[in-house]
């Protein structure tokens, strides 16, 4: 069945802004990654780090969105245990295993548990975005098996997105080794070197929830449009209250760091996140031919992230054999700008390749996944060093 005008345009907006956010995120990570260290000193690319700073956010916040566009349509069934949730739960718990693949620190389960380090072992469970996207919405269909009502999980995800923006300074403050285990102590905050912490990252996550909740209930009214407009004056006010709020000559927690803690910063970034999906979707109606290649960056987001930090940084697999390593780290703003267009240019390829086996060529598609994964078990499990 052919998709509705309506929902053309709710999925073009979304896979419009899901596209931009994996543009920002390629040419910001490849830029930090080979920008020469002096050059890093400057204002300018202070700037760029503020922009780029909303890309973490923004990914999360896209896949808050996508959830709901995805589960509302089948809400009941995902209201108990069944094929569409086992499923569903199989696709959640194999992102967290990719995040633990990406920071495995020896391509070898024997020499992992023999030799690990205690730094070995903070860098395998650091908490990265697959680790908040994966536990998030482990969290969210919790919540529906729990409850099953659509306006008490709606409250539940509020309550969730404003627990997590005020009480990321005390999860900050609070030692967490001391009172849990490396894998749990490593969600708290990133006083052990975990990039994207469950406080505050997995906010954006609930705040995309509740977003993309409040659209789907304004296209059953016909009110997009008007919606829409409230959002981008939302975030707008978001913006502008935590700018406000911030510049109070008093506060209330003990601790204050604004750009990594303040929930004043949550409120800025997530107005950002609520003014560029209107605008996304101000865009995605003046688009009348749309084509999928447009949009295949945002439709395939997740196959992006996690390939080109393989192609960027290297892994355990590739420790020398990346982008990074291969560059040095002191290029100048042409050359790294240069490679980050040849980047982005061939993960568009590679994502196109890889959507069109998906679409058209489904048991080559299998065949591919099934081949990477046994691959990739075997030299894990049999490596001894």
């Amino acid at each position: 069945m052919a998709d509705s005008p309506v929902t053309s345009h709710r999925h073009h907006f979304i896979d419009l802004y899901r596209t931009l956010v994996i543009l920002l995120m390629l040419e910001g990570h490849v830029i930090r990654a080979l920008l020469a260290p002096y050059l890093r000193q400057l204002s300018t690319f202070q700037n760029h780090e503020f922009i780029h700073g909303l890309s973490a956010p923004a990914f999360l916040f896209g896949a808050g969105m996508t959830f709901v566009i995805s589960t509302r349509k089948r809400w009941h069934d995902y209201e108990r245990w069944g094929e569409p949730l086992a499923r569903r739960v199989g696709r959640f718990l194999l992102i967290l295993t990719l995040g633990l693949a990406i920071h495995l620190p020896f391509f070898s389960f024997r020499k992992i548990l023999m030799d690990g380090t205690r730094e070995d072992y903070l860098n395998l469970f650091q908490s990265d975005v697959l680790a908040c996207i994966g536990l998030g919405l482990l969290a969210l269909h919790l919540i529906i098996v729990l409850f099953r009502n659509e306006k008490r999980f709606y409250a539940i995800a509020l309550a969730l997105t404003l627990l997590v923006c005020f009480a990321t300074p005390p999860a900050w403050d609070l030692d967490a080794l001391r009172k849990f285990p490396v894998p749990i102590a490593q969600l708290m905050n990133s006083r052990q070197g975990s990039p994207f912490p469950l406080f505050p990252y997995v906010g954006f996550l609930f705040a995309g929830v509740l977003v993309a909740w409040e659209f789907l209930v304004a296209v059953e009214q016909n009110r997009q449009q008007v919606f829409m407009l409230r959002l981008a004056v939302a975030g707008v006010s978001l913006i502008a209250g935590g700018i406000l709020i911030d510049a109070l000559p008093f506060g209330i927690y003990p601790h204050y760091d604004f750009w990594y803690t303040s929930p004043n910063y949550f409120l800025i970034r997530a107005g950002s996140l609520m003014a560029g999906v209107a605008g996304c979707w101000y865009v995605s109606q003046k688009i009348r031919n749309w084509k999928p290649w447009m949009t295949v960056l945002g439709r395939e987001s997740l196959f992006v992230y996690v390939l080109h930090l393989v192609f960027l940084y290297g892994t355990a697999m590739n420790p020398r054999l990346n982008i990074q390593t291969i560059a040095g780290g002191y290029l100048q703003p042409g050359q790294a700008i240069l490679i980050a267009v040849l980047m982005i240019a061939g993960m568009f390829v590679i994502t196109l390749v890889w959507n069109y086996l998906k679409r058209k060529q489904l048991t080559l598609y299998r065949v591919f996944q099934l081949a990477a994964a046994g691959m990739f078990l075997y030299y894990f499990f049999t490596n001894d060093y």
